[in-house]
This record gives structure tokens, sequence and C-alpha cells, in this order.
């Protein structure tokens, strides 16, 4: 029995972990590595076994990052069964379709370019017809319903707590009479977070497998977001202004919906001119409305006095007229666009007419990656580039560290500490944060604690 790091350890994206037991082949998580082009593009084509050895997949939740190169696994020959809650499933069939559209429609526009100048034609990574045969293979699960993957092989889905469906995994793994259990707790959510229930403790695990994407931060609590959005809102609407809120279409869209709903609730705002200007977004909140109860008890009070879980008084934009009427639009206004990190997506042209606005206020609500435009913004830079042209940054920056979804530094070693394992690799993390949690694991003698570089194996 034999766990190996395939993707996903000392970065944030391209997660993928495999375990090998009775002679099958099973991948934890299918993700999209995310960076410069070239580099990005050699890694998620390369697969360290043939796609076709990997017997089964079990899959943790619907984010790119841990989903998005599936349709690469199908293309190379992947035939097995994918294993997910069936929330994700349903949101899978959203996203997937999604990045396959994103991957053809920037292959075209590379092509556009090489062709003036001669070039061979650039391939997209994967198609939307890779994504819907991939799309065939899903199974969905219930949360706590033990399934086996393959002989000896069991698993067991728990709530997250992280977006809706995602799960923490808990294999249970038997071969030539012996037993071990492995759980894999990412990407681990927070406690009181809105819509979702807090993440579920596992219990009896000899290796735990853990994110430390925030093993150096602190955030701030969760708690405190509805307030502090409603100050960023009630401020920029107050002198005219637009509120530009860079979301990812996943959850964090929702979650922002959520806040909104409440703030109207309580009277902080009135039922201002909001838009969801992300058509993705808008599908992924027809799949909450479907699975509301796996939403929390706050959610269903909620929905209890007003009537649903989203505020109705928001516009969902679909069609690019509609959302170049938003931009063009002089009143004042809160904006819900993709993409959101601000490097693709209709947000971008929202900020491009906008960002040099003193009554406009950018709302950042999620983690922005190193060389990412949202990135430059919550550093402070003066000047960014947008569309190739140069734009002063004169609307107010707000970064709401509130909105993570993630756990943080002290949510991390209290989970080690309730599930209080043999051992613990540490993933899915940049150096610096994996090797100041390890750190703090080892000080508190929480068992053997491991930082695992990508290809490395470990005996189960």
């Amino acid at each position: 029995m034999r766990l190996t790091f395939d993707g996903g350890t000392d970065t944030v994206t391209g997660s993928m972990h495999r375990i090998e037991a009775g002679g099958r082949r099973i991948l934890r998580d299918c993700g999209l590595f995310q960076g410069r082009r070239a580099e990005s593009f050699q890694r998620n084509r390369s697969f360290r076994l043939p796609p076709a050895s990997t017997d089964a997949l079990v899959l943790s939740h619907a984010h790119i990052d841990h989903c998005g190169n599936i349709p690469s696994l199908s293309r190379g020959g992947f035939r097995g069964p994918i294993h997910a809650t069936s929330a994700t499933c349903d949101l899978c069939d959203i996203m997937l379709r999604d990045a396959a559209h994103i991957q053809e429609q920037d292959a075209a526009y590379l092509n556009q370019k090489t062709s003036r100048k001669g070039l061979p034609p650039v391939e997209p990574l994967y198609t939307t017809a890779d994504a819907e045969a991939a799309l065939k293979l899903f199974r969905g699960h219930a949360y706590g319903r033990p399934f086996e993957v393959a002989p000896g092989v069991t698993v067991t889905c728990h709530d997250a707590g992280h977006i809706l469906g995602a799960a923490l995994t808990v294999f249970d793994l038997e071969e030539n009479g012996r037993r071990t259990r492995v759980a894999f707790a990412f990407d681990l959510g927070r406690r009181n977070l809105p819509l979702l229930r807090d993440p579920e403790v596992v219990k009896d695990v000899d290796t735990l497998i853990l994110e430390s994407t925030y093993g150096n931060r602190l955030h701030d609590d969760a708690r405190t977001a509805t307030a502090k959005l409603g100050e960023v809102v009630r401020e920029t609407l107050g002198r005219g202004g637009k509120v530009f809120i860079p979301s990812f279409a996943l959850e964090r869209a929702q979650e922002i919906l959520y806040h909104l709903n409440v703030l109207q609730a309580e009277g902080v705002i009135g039922r201002s001119c909001a838009h969801l200007d992300s058509p993705m977004a808008a599908k992924v909140a027809a799949v909450f409305e479907r699975y509301v109860g796996l939403l929390d008890d706050e959610t269903h009070a909620l929905i209890r006095a007003q009537g649903s879980v989203f505020p109705r008084w928001v516009r969902f934009t679909e069609t690019v007229d509609d959302s170049k009427r938003v931009t063009a639009s002089k009143s004042p206004c809160i904006i819900i666009a993709a993409s959101g990190m601000c490097e693709h997506g209709r947000i971008l042209h929202h900020l491009k007419h906008g960002i040099s606005d003193p009554r406009n206020a950018v709302a950042i609500v999620g983690y922005q990656a190193s060389h990412t435009l949202g990135r430059r913004l919550v550093e402070g830079d003066r000047q960014v580039r947008i569309f190739g042209d140069t734009f002063d940054v004169r609307a107010s920056i707000h970064t709401l560290h509130a909105f993570s979804a993630h756990a943080d530094r002290n949510d991390l070693i209290a989970y080690v500490e309730a599930v209080r394992p043999r051992r613990t690799f540490l993933v899915h993390g940049e150096d610096d944060a994996r090797a100041a949690l390890a750190e703090a694991l080892r000080e508190r003698k929480l068992g053997e604690v491991f930082t695992p570089a990508q290809g490395d194996s470990a005996d189960l």
C-alpha cells in the first residue's frame, strides 16, 4: 500500500495524489496546474503514469485546481469511474464545460496571431467533447456512506465545509491482512462560513494529508464578513460610485449574494442596484437551490425570512450586451463578476472603465496568486495594465480577509489536534507556508510531520 504525491505539493494548484493498494491505482483529484502558459500546458498534458493504468478517481470538489484536468486524463485513456458527492457531480458539469470552452477560446485567439506569423497552430489542452466524455464517468455519492472503489479500498466522504459538495475523503485500505486508514483533509473549510456546515472531524486516522495554503497566516473572523462588506458598499454607493467585486464563479459569488441578502434583511442597505455579471455563477446558484439540504442552519433561517437563499433583487446578466450596458451605466451599483483574480472574464471590462474613477471601489474577497492583476491591486500598485493598456488606480482597494474559504494557521493546527493522526503530510501550500505549519505541528508534538516534494512516495 503506497501513497504518491503527483501534483499540488509545494504549489496551490494542480492537485493530484495517488493511492496504490491491492494492485489497483486510485487518484485523489486531478486538478489543473495554473501558471505561465507554456509550463502549464506541458505539466497538464504530462502524467507520471499512463492515464489508462489508473483504475478510479476520487474527487474532493469542483474547483478547477482539483478537477480541471480530468478531461486531459480521460483524453489520455482513463476510463475508470470518477467518484464524488452528488453536488460535486452537478457542479463539475458546469465547471468542466466552461473550462473546455475557455481552452478552445484561448487557442482560437492565439491562432489568429500564429497564423499571421506562419507558426504551427496552437491546440487547446482539451475540448468540449473531451469534457463531455469525462462527465459520463462521474458517479455521485452521499456524505457518510462508505462505497467500494476497488477490492480492499473503501472510501467515505465527509463534509469539508469548503464549498458546496466538497468532501474530506477517508480511504480504508486492506491488503494481505493489513489495514490502514488514510484521510485527505483539503481543501479544508473554516468554521462559521456562511451557507455551509462546519467541516467534520475524521477519526481513527493513521495518515493525514493536509493542506497548508494558509499555514503561516490568520484570517479575520468569518463572522465579520457581512459587516465589512456592508461598510464598503455603503461608503461607495454613498459617494456615487460602483463597487467592483472580482469573484470566483463557484462559491464566492454565491457567498457574496448571501451577504447582500443578509445586509438587506438587516436594513443595512436598501435594495440597491446589484448585478451578478457571470452566467456561470448564475448556473452555480441554481445548483445551490437544488441542494439546500446541505446548507447550514443560519441559511435555512434566512430562507424562512426572505423566501430564498439569494436576493431576488440582484440582476443576473446573461449576454455580452447586457454586461456592456452595466459597464456603460453611470449609476451607482454593485457588480460581482469573474474572474476572482482579475485575470480574465467580464471583471476586466468593468475595471478597465472604472479603475481610474476615485468614486469607485474594488473589494477583493479571495486569494490572489502571484503575478495576477488581483495581487498587484492588493499590493498597492498605482498603475496596472488591462488589455494591454495602462491605467492609473484611483479607485479605493479593499482586501476583505474574512472571506477566505480555506482554513487558516490556527484552524489547521486545531484540526490536527482533533484528528490526532500518527503522521501528517503537508501539501497544497507554498514553501514558506508549509514550513511554518510543519514547525508549529512539531512543536506541539502532533505526530510525525512531512513536507513531500512532487513525485515523492510513502509506504502506508
